[in-house]
């Protein structure tokens, strides 16, 4: 004969029992694991002190070698040469005939005469 189980087991406990046979979570699991992913989030979001390394110099930001040659012509309302550009700057004649070649292209500066420049 078959033996009968406990009467009192109602369908509640039957689910709950299922559910942790099969582990799949429950409301109250879930619940508690969106609580902790909140948590979590707000943590995530939340806005961190700048750490500053040590030792490491603040970060300066230079200027262009285009603007550094402009700034060298604009400082000469008349018109400057290419001998002063140089010795004010202290590029390679190369870089310096590039930098030159671009601001005019550009508009930025006008050559007056051969090797003379003005900014516009």
């Amino acid at each position: 004969m078959v033996e009968k189980t406990e009467q009192g087991v109602n369908w509640e406990s039957f689910i709950k029992m299922v559910l942790s046979k099969l582990d799949i979570p429950s409301k109250e699991d879930l619940n508690l694991l969106h609580g902790r992913l909140d948590k979590l989030e707000q943590l995530f979001f939340q806005k961190q002190p700048a750490v500053k390394k040590e030792g490491a110099p603040p970060t300066v930001r230079r200027k262009s070698a285009s603007s550094i040659v402009l700034d060298v012509i604009a400082n000469h309302p008349k018109g400057t040469n290419f001998k002063t550009i140089k010795a004010a700057t202290g590029f390679e004649d190369k870089k310096l005939r590039n930098i030159i070649f671009r601001l005019d292209n550009i508009k930025k500066i006008k050559r007056v005469t051969r090797g003379i420049y003005k900014k516009v």
